[in-house]
């Protein structure tokens, strides 16, 4: 058996590993190290994404560890924005209208919901003191995760009626 292609570590530190990647070719090495490094990430974005809206729901007044339940940050992200729950319902009406075959409803349906986010993110930047450019930086996919961030760890306070 060939172990030219494997550091010195491993075979020193487990030989039955050794014998396994002893047949993996060297260029799935920086395969694997970047599917790694994209894996964690994201996994450390998403970390990061979820500890923002932690601290935004703490700061609005409501129990930080909401923000981890999927479907149920949503109630409460629509009470931040100083609306009953069921406002939470347009969006788990329209969600399996997306599995829907036709392209037309789809496109209908991801307007629609772009619409309401915007509006959602519209009144919860207005109840945290920001303006209508902050909101729309909350509604736009890829901008998103710098306001929620940026809204996080400022010092803006929450009001309940703005």
């Amino acid at each position: 058996m060939d172990r030219r292609g494997l550091p010195a570590m491993i075979i020193f530190m487990n030989p039955a590993l050794a014998t396994l990647l002893a047949d993996v070719p060297a260029e799935v090495y920086g395969k694997v190290f970047w599917v790694s490094f994209l894996a964690t990430t994201l996994v450390a974005a998403v970390a990061f994404s979820l500890r923002g809206l932690w601290l935004i729901f703490e700061k609005a007044g409501h129990e930080g560890w909401k923000a981890v339940i999927p479907v149920y940050h949503h109630v409460i992200i629509t009470r931040i924005a100083g609306l009953s729950a069921w406002w939470t319902l347009p969006m788990l009406l329209l969600i399996p209208i997306l599995a829907a075959r036709d392209k037309g409803v789809k496109a209908i349906c991801l307007i629609l919901l772009f619409l309401w986010w915007g509006w959602l993110c519209q009144r919860i930047a207005k109840r945290f003191g920001k303006g209508v450019g902050f909101g729309l930086g909350l509604t736009v996919p890829g901008t998103d995760f710098y306001f929620r961030t940026a809204l996080a760890y400022d010092k803006s306070t929450y009001a309940p009626q703005p």
